[in-house]
């Protein structure tokens, strides 16, 4: 095509231009500059126009997001009072349920209640009855009062004479437990090989054991009464040079001790305790070092007690 034609075609050519301010205007195109000049107008124009819909669309994105935003919050906030109205719904549940429980259990006791008023006045009417019975019997009652007094004056006397009795028969019976008291006491020695039990001396030969408190076979006194007791050990260590200790043991506790020691043969030793004893407890003689006693026909090993 001729370069004439074409720049004849462009005078001719007319357009319309989009002003900045979005209004268009007819403008005619003369030459190649203009038309340039339109486009990078046209260009410049549309750019200006895309961005400001790109700002906004961008605030609209930001207004959204924040809306976004405030309905999660709003949302999670919703979420959370529902909750609350869950809660507290079910506690209102829990509460109709016990109401209603407890509604049935005041009305069992409102039955019961009448129940038991029903029987508290059945027996108020049989002990009215009663009291009429009892006051009928009152004066029989005081005609035998009456007659009592008399018995009881009557037996007033019978027990002077026998208070005067039983006063007699404690004299006697304390005279006579005192005649036992005295009675309590026991000598016994070794005239052999003692038999030990365990570390208890079992003393063979019974020179005196009044009241039988003391066991040939145990080795044991055992107190018939309580009372303070007086308990004596003797002994003599054979010919050998050995040591011999003897305790008199009260209920498994040592109380004393004797020696006989290493210094020459034939050491004797000896002692003496008192002891307060209950019924039922037992006094012994144990070693607690040694057994080799002296033996002879006539015991010089021995031990004894008495009540005081």
């Amino acid at each position: 095509m001729s370069p004439r034609f074409v720049l004849g075609f462009l005078v001719a050519i007319t357009t319309f231009i989009l002003k900045a301010d979005g209004d268009l205007v007819k403008t005619p195109l003369k030459s190649k500059a203009d038309i340039f000049r339109l486009l990078l107008n046209q260009e410049t124009l549309i750019r200006s126009a895309l961005e400001k819909k790109v700002h906004h669309l961008v605030n609209d994105v930001v207004d959204i997001k924040e809306k976004l935003v405030n309905n999660k919050k709003e949302i999670l906030y919703l979420k959370h009072k529902n909750q609350k109205f869950k809660a507290v719904n079910s506690k209102l549940h829990d509460a109709k349920t016990e109401i209603a429980a407890l509604k049935n259990k005041n009305d069992k006791l409102q039955a019961e209640t009448r129940k038991q008023l029903k029987h508290a006045k059945e027996e108020y009417v049989a002990l009215n009855n009663k009291i009429i019975g009892l006051k009928a019997n009152l004066q029989y009652q005081a005609n035998v009062t009456k007659m009592l007094s008399a018995a009881i004056g009557e037996s007033k006397n019978i027990q002077i004479k026998l208070s005067s009795a039983v006063s007699s028969f404690r004299e006697i019976f304390r005279n006579n437990v005192s005649l036992q008291r005295r009675k309590l006491g026991f000598t016994v020695g070794a005239t052999n090989k003692i038999s030990w039990n365990g570390s208890i001396l079992r003393f063979n030969q019974v020179v005196t054991n009044s009241g039988h408190g003391y066991s040939t076979t145990t080795g044991k006194f055992t107190a018939p009464i309580g009372g303070s007791y007086v308990f004596f050990v003797a002994t003599i260590s054979d010919g050998k040079k050995s040591t011999l200790e003897l305790a008199i043991v009260h209920n498994g506790v040592k109380k004393v001790m004797t020696e006989s020691n290493t210094a020459a043969p034939y050491q004797t030793g000896s002692n003496l305790v008192v002891l307060k004893l209950d019924k039922g407890d037992c006094v012994w003689v144990e070693s607690f070092h040694g057994q080799n006693i002296f033996y002879w026909r006539v015991p010089f090993t021995t031990f004894s007690g008495f009540l005081l």
